[in-house]
């Protein structure tokens, strides 16, 4: 193609082709003159050109007379690859000739394809966001050609070149050069480097500075030319084939301290040079250099036969030299060599080495150096190169310290890797995180589409793509989201966040760093960053806690997204529900105990929620089904006691409890007490005492066997040992060494975290706690005891619920099929019964959501209205006989005797494990399969109701028995087929019609309820009942056992979730059922008006009132933790997540090996086909020898 480049006054460029019209880039042009000042060429540039500083300059060297085919197209697409992924990064500026020819076209060719892209990217998010909203914003690409006007005009006396090169039309700005090639080329590298220097001084504002000389920085250099030094720009030379020219290039780059990139296997001058370089540094200094200043002759000669020629030979081995120990740097590496190959792909991770290879040690060791190279490579996303280059310099640890790094780590997407930095190196997040930082988060982060459209969805017409959000966002807004995905109100406080980052702790730096990781998490989920939610959850002090809130709030998010979102939204939530159970598990496997504290645990930033209750709120049914939770749900649902015998037994152990409780002296030899356990509790019942007169707080619940618990309630009781002007420490001295001995064992065991032997306590006896007495002396429980703890336990509540309730069903059985007139006294019983029933639904409904237990108000209230109107009306329909018939009063009774039958599968059926898991395949069924059936079944039916009582009924009158005849027919085919009605009868055909004068008479027979029989009434009837008889009927069928399978895992899984409701249902209840309950209310309304008078405190109300199964979930549910116990439960996460690193990469490794083994196979087929060219050219070699030997001897022959 012939173009021409014509400069204008305009600062502008117009290509010119004989068929099109180039656009017009920005250009300036340099003179052909010696004396031409370089640097006010390049600083017009940079304010002529108006660019952002750059992160980074890449300068490609290359040839002009000859650029050869890359061996590999592979390795020229991934070159091409690293390159677009440099400019997507970060601010890049790319320099080559920027002739439409060679290296680059290839560089032009690439990016014009990303601009292609970026087009098309911009048009789809104008069209899919909206015209109004802003598409996203990517680095800008500056690709700039440093060109030689002679090869543009032709002038050029290359022999490979005669024609005139265009520029490339990809290239967004141009400098021409004007002069000959030859002395273009220094031109060309020299204008590169003040491009750098004069971008400082013009955008950067750094004053300017000759950069004539090397920028090595000599030993004695003072701290103001290192500071300077660190602004600089980094800028790598590439080079690439190249011709004689680009080893002067790379001569001027070296010179300037600039570090040189050759990728050998690209063919020409980069293989000379780095074959060169590499034979120098193997061989070292030596005497040697004549030998191989011979071999890098006889190279150069291979590579450019027509250096031969023309005798440039010698000068370019000694360029070659100089070029070689240029580089060649005492504490810096100016060169460096890589093979082309696909890993070039990976470009920014190949130069960001050689920018930090290029620096002296003491400009390196600069801490505004370190912070500027960290976020170099954190823009570019290396890690590694992080890790190994950059943070093994911060001896201070001042990268991991500053909060706008950590700021651009978050909002940047991708950056987990140097958020677990920043979170290792222990940043204080406390001190990053306010309230306006947090709101800085939501503005600035990347991609805030998803939360935006969630915002508009749960606050329709507040919020838009381009508004600044207010800053209620975070102080009103965020609390109402995290509400309504989770139930959780008031998670985060704003004024708290804020006060502990000015240092205002409303309680320590600990739960300070612990409320601003919450708020970090909601952060990150609320903008569906799912990977740097893993990342956070790493450093949560409660991770099991914290996994199943954030599974709660993607499982939230679900709900309030598109279709298309819904399936990764859940899968999100079920990945942290395992982390939690893969975490508990991990815990369960090392310290049973443990687990067990943690589930006991109540967390007051989640609400003062134990792990099981967040759990079952957030619906994480998997979690419930773990082990663990099932013991823990066992251990509360035995209550503590167990029954003597084998499993086999002839009486079934319900049975011996049933029995042990209502005739009570089987619990002597029926009924095993964990002495233990209720020791324990009982000596809490005892320090409730305690407590209410002042001597012992009882939030913090102590074990006995604890040492620390020991000191700690006898230090409340008698007076604090280190407090020796006490009126209570009037013991010997020995006594208070003895205490203060003690004390030094407690505080090394607080410190160490191993436990210690037990301390002994030098205290009085007499004036010991009971608990302690009492614990010492193992007193066997008393009767009333056993009695109250096997009729508090939920297993008992249970099975005498259920006795009672059986008893209940069968006297209401007894007065519904009685005659009506003879069950007065048993109507009585039911009415009193059922209302003493629903006076303890009510209660304990009230109990229950005061309390917050897991409980349905809805339906509660529902069922006690309905159990109140059946009441009421009941009362008044047999009070009132003569209101309604008795039929209708007896279909009354029959219905809510049918309710409470179907009452009782709902109720006492879920907690066995054959029976639960049927019931929720049956519910499955019945509200998923059989609603489809009739969904589909529908049509037929009202269709074939009309169609067939019109023909075979065509003359019956229309009234209620028309419909009533139609529907029977049309619903009840579903059972059963109506053969009979196609049956000819003698009693129809007496009345048989022959001759229809009557034209308004349509059927056959004089009597209407005769049905008209024909063909057509058979095909009608045959249609119907193949469609619902062999069809859908089929289909149902299919249909229920599809389900059976598919749920049978499903249902073990919502049975143990849902066993958790119905344990604490009982461990609520009254001990006594109903009717008996009366006598448990009237007692707790009794202790209530004496609490009411004073005469009895409230501590002892609630230990009265209070349901002991309750007490015993509360006294488990430990208020303080320790830091030994934080430590673990991280460590652990960490170890967690090692493990799973451990088998991804484990998992990696096949196909790791499998492509090197591919690389290794590509590669030996290109060694043999090089060796098979070698044996060829061996074999014509052997020819041509034996030809002149047999010349030679031919001409020996003659001569002699």
């Amino acid at each position: 193609m012939e173009s021409e480049v014509t400069p204008n006054a305009a600062g502008g460029s117009s290509s010119r082709d004989r068929s099109s019209t180039w656009t017009s880039k920005p250009f300036v042009v340099v003179p052909n003159d010696d004396a031409v000042n370089l640097p006010e060429i390049a600083a017009a540039a940079v304010k002529q050109f108006a660019l952002s500083s750059p992160d980074i300059i890449l300068t490609f060297v290359s040839g002009t007379r000859a650029f050869g085919t890359w061996k590999n197209e592979d390795h020229r697409a991934a070159l091409q690859k690293g390159i677009i992924k440099i400019i997507n990064a970060c601010e890049t500026w790319i320099l080559d000739a920027g002739l439409d020819y060679g290296l680059s076209r290839m560089i032009g060719n690439a990016v014009r394809d990303e601009q292609r892209y970026r087009k098309s990217r911009k048009e789809y998010e104008m069209f899919a966001k909206g015209h109004q909203q802003q598409p996203h914003s990517r680095h800008s690409v500056v690709l700039m050609g440093i060109t030689a006007t002679a090869l543009l005009e032709g002038k050029s006396d290359q022999p490979l070149q005669q024609d005139p090169l265009g520029t490339d039309p990809s290239h967004t700005h141009f400098i021409f050069v004007n002069g000959p090639v030859e002395a273009v080329a220094t031109r060309q590298a020299n204008l590169a480097v003040e491009l750098v220097h004069q971008t400082m001084h013009v955008l950067q504002k750094i004053p300017n500075s000759p950069s004539n000389a090397p920028s090595s920085a000599a030993a004695g250099e003072n701290v103001s030319e290192k500071l300077a030094q660190h602004e600089q720009i980094p800028l790598v030379a590439m080079l690439v084939q190249g011709d004689e020219t680009a080893l002067d290039m790379v001569e001027i780059y070296l010179k300037h301290g600039v570090p040189v990139l050759v990728v050998k296997g690209t063919g020409l001058m980069a293989d000379v040079l780095a074959f060169a370089f590499e034979e120098c540094k193997e061989l070292g200094p030596g005497p040697h250099l004549e030998k191989f200043r011979l071999d890098m002759t006889k190279h150069i000669g291979r590579i450019f036969p027509a250096s031969v020629a023309d005798g440039s030979l010698e000068n370019l081995c000694e360029k070659l030299l100089k070029c070689i120990g240029l580089a060649k740097q005492p504490d810096k590496e100016l060169m460096s060599v890589i093979a082309s190959s696909e890993y070039l792909s990976d470009l920014d991770s190949i130069v960001l080495p050689v920018i930090f290879a290029a620096r002296s040690p003491s400009l390196n060791a600069l801490p505004q150096q370190i912070s500027k190279d960290f976020l170099l490579t954190m823009k570019l996303n290396r890690p590694n190169l992080a890790r190994a280059n950059v943070l093994r310099r911060d001896y201070d640890g001042v990268v991991l310290a500053n909060n706008e790094l950590f700021e651009k780590a978050l909002l940047w997407l991708g950056r987990e890797s140097f958020v677990e930095e920043f979170m290792e190196g222990d940043i204080a997040v406390h001190k990053f995180l306010n309230h306006s930082s947090l709101l800085r988060l939501f503005r600035l982060a990347d991609n805030r589409d998803f939360f935006v459209a969630l915002l508009e969805d749960i606050f329709p017409g507040r919020f838009s793509q381009n508004e600044s959000f207010e800053e209620s966002l975070v102080t009103v807004d965020l609390n109402l989201i995290i509400q309504q995905l989770t139930t959780l109100p008031k998670f985060l406080s704003m004024h708290e966040l804020s006060s502990n980052y000015f240092g205002l702790y409303a309680h320590d730096a600990f739960v300070a760093e612990r409320k601003a990781m919450n708020a970090l998490m909601v952060w990150a989920v609320l903008m569906n960053r799912f990977s740097l939610a893993e990342t956070l959850l790493k450093f949560c002090e409660d991770p099991i806690p914290m996994a199943l809130f954030v599974s709660a709030m993607f499982r939230g998010l679900s709900g309030h997204c598109d279709a298309s979102l819904t399936t990764k939204l859940h899968e999100q939530s079920r990945n942290f529900s395992m982390k939690a159970i893969d975490i508990l598990d991990m815990s369960y496997r090392e310290s049973s105990e443990r687990t067990f504290d943690l589930l006991n645990q109540k967390f007051a930033d989640f609400n003062n929620k134990t792990p099981i209750k967040m759990a079952y709120e957030s619906e994480n049914k998997f979690f419930l089904a773990h082990e663990s939770c099932q013991i823990w749900l066992t251990r509360l649902w035995e209550g503590g006691i167990k029954v003597y015998g084998p499993t086999d037994s002839l009486i079934p152990s319900e049975a011996k409890l049933i029995i042990s409780a209502l005739l009570l002296f089987p619990i002597n030899f029926w009924i095993q007490y964990d002495s233990k356990e209720f020791l324990k509790h009982q000596q809490a019942d005892n320090a409730a005492d305690i407590n209410e007169n002042g001597s012992l707080h009882n939030d913090v619940p102590l074990e006995q066997d604890d040492p620390v618990g020991l000191l700690l309630r006898n230090i409340s009781r008698h007076g604090d040992p280190m407090d020796l002007s006490s009126p209570k420490n009037n013991e010997t001295s020995e006594a208070t060494l003895q205490k203060l001995e003690d004390l030094s064992l407690l505080e090394s065991r607080l410190v160490s975290g191993k436990p210690t032997e037990p301390l002994s306590l030098n205290v009085p006896r007499k004036r010991a706690p009971p608990v302690i007495r009492y614990h010492r002396r193992r007193k066997a429980l008393p009767f009333w005891r056993k009695v109250y703890y096997l009729w508090s336990a939920p297993r008992t509540k249970f099975w005498m619920f259920q006795l009672f309730y059986w008893v209940y069903l069968a006297i209401f059985s007894i007065a519904v099929i009685l005659p009506s007139c003879n069950k007065t006294h048993l109507d009585a019983v039911i009415f009193i019964w059922t209302a003493f029933g629903v006076i303890e639904l009510g209660l304990r409904t009230a109990y229950q959501a005061r309390h917050d237990f897991p409980v349905s108000i809805r339906r509660r209230v529902i069922e006690i209205v309905v159990t109140i109107v059946f009441v009421l009306a009941a009362v008044i329909l047999r009070r009132y006989s003569g209101l309604v018939r008795p039929l209708y009063t007896r279909a009354l009774f029959a219905t809510g005797l049918l309710y409470m039958y179907y009452r009782m599968i709902s109720v006492f059926f879920p907690m066995n494990p054959d029976l639960g898991p049927t019931l929720y395949r049956i519910k499955r069924m019945i509200l998923v399969d059989f609603v489809s059936f009739v969904r589909l079944a529908f049509p037929f039916i009202l269709a074939n109701l009309f169609v067939l009582q019109a023909v075979m009924y065509p003359d019956v009158p229309f009234g209620v028995e028309t419909w009533r005849q139609g529907f029977h027919r049309a619903f009840f085919t579903l059972f059963t087929a109506f053969i009979q009605e196609i049956d000819y009868t003698p009693r129809c055909e007496a009345t048989r019609i022959f001759n229809h004068s009557d034209t308004c008479w349509t059927g056959d027979y004089a009597d209407h309820t005769c049905p008209t029989l024909g063909v057509i009434s058979y095909v009608l009837n045959i249609q119907y009942w193949i469609i619902m008889r062999l069809i859908l009927m089929v289909l149902l069928s299919a249909l229920f056992a599809a389900t059976m399978i598919k749920v049978k895992e499903d249902a073990e899984y919502i049975f143990k979730y849902q066993r958790y409701s119905t344990v604490l249902d009982f461990a609520s209840r009254s001990a006594l059922p109903p009717p008996l309950s009366v006598v448990g209310y009237l007692f707790d309304w009794i202790v209530a008006c004496c609490a009411r008078t004073k005469r009895i405190d409230p501590g002892h109300r609630k230990q009265l009132t209070q349901p002991r199964s309750i007490k015993l979930i509360d006294r488990r549910s430990a208020v303080i933790r320790s830091n030994e116990s934080y430590s673990y439960w991280m460590g652990l996460t960490k170890e967690y997540y090692r493990k799973k690193a451990e088998e991804e990469r484990e998992r990696k490794v096949p196909a790791e090996q499998l492509k090197k083994i591919n690389a290794l196979s590509a590669e030996q087929s290109t060694l043999r086909g090089e060796l098979a060219v070698l044996g060829e050219k061996l074999k014509q070699l052997e020819g041509t020898c034996t030809t002149l030997l047999d010349f030679e001897k031919a001409r020996f022959s003659a001569a002699e």
